[in-house]
């Protein structure tokens, strides 16, 4: 529960996305479930959102093959104090996230954060809430681009460089106030439109998200060359 200033207390919502194929990876089991200090690299991100005082309750969206894994892993772990539902994934990761969200009855803010990034940090979580504070819709966690970045044509050919100032490499933890981010995920149902991040489908209803500079050691495990950070 997080409050600001002011007396009014906001109920706060992480969901865990952990459903991902890791299909660029080529690995037998799913990234997610990679060996990271002894547990599947899930747990990372997780064990930080159990911890942190301003959470409340914990979604966790997983395959239908693991659902059951994860359940018992939960138990184990005794993670069911925080962790109010394990729900099935989506066949994409924006289904995956809307199903977690039709499972909330009650909160004012929702956090979304990727399993397969295990480098979640509490102040990431404090620093967008609080944001929240204000007139924004969101607040996403990001660094700026190190490197010049080209548009290119279907046939290779470069096109335009925007200016790198501008540009800014979006991570999780995304967190959002809740009815703006029902709604966002409402009207893409409606209008089958399919976007890689939450903030996007935020965007295109209008709302004001901010960015909070975060990290570059704050990765996503995607390809076999990031495997070298787990070491």
């Amino acid at each position: 529960m997080y409050s600001s200033n002011s007396e009014i207390k906001k109920k706060v919502t992480f969901i865990l996305a952990a459903a991902g194929q890791g299909k660029r990876m080529n690995l037998n089991s799913p990234k997610q479930f990679l060996d990271y200090k002894g547990e599947p690299l899930f747990y990372s991100s997780l064990k930080i959102a159990f911890d942190n005082k301003y959470i409340d309750d914990i979604i966790i969206i997983a395959n239908k093959e693991n659902l059951n894994f994860m359940v018992k892993y939960c138990q184990d772990k005794n993670l069911f104090s925080k962790v109010k539902y394990i729900v099935e994934g989506g066949s994409e990761r924006q289904y995956s996230i809307y199903n977690a969200i039709k499972k909330i009855e009650d909160t004012d803010i929702v956090i979304i954060q990727d399993a397969a990034r295990p480098f979640l940090k509490d102040k990431y979580i404090e620093e967008s809430i609080k944001i929240l504070d204000n007139d924004c819709d969101g607040a996403i966690i990001g660094v700026k681009c190190k490197d010049t970045i080209k548009i290119i044509d279907e046939n290779g050919i470069v096109v335009e460089t925007p200016n790198r100032n501008s540009l800014i490499m979006v991570h999780t933890p995304q967190t959002f106030k809740f009815e703006i981010l029902k709604k966002a995920h409402q009207m893409a149902e409606e209008k089958n439109i399919l976007a890689t991040d939450d903030a996007s489908l935020v965007e295109m209803i209008s709302g004001k998200i901010k960015i909070i500079y975060g990290d570059y050691d704050n990765i996503k495990i995607t390809v076999q060359e990031d495997l070298k950070f787990l070491k």
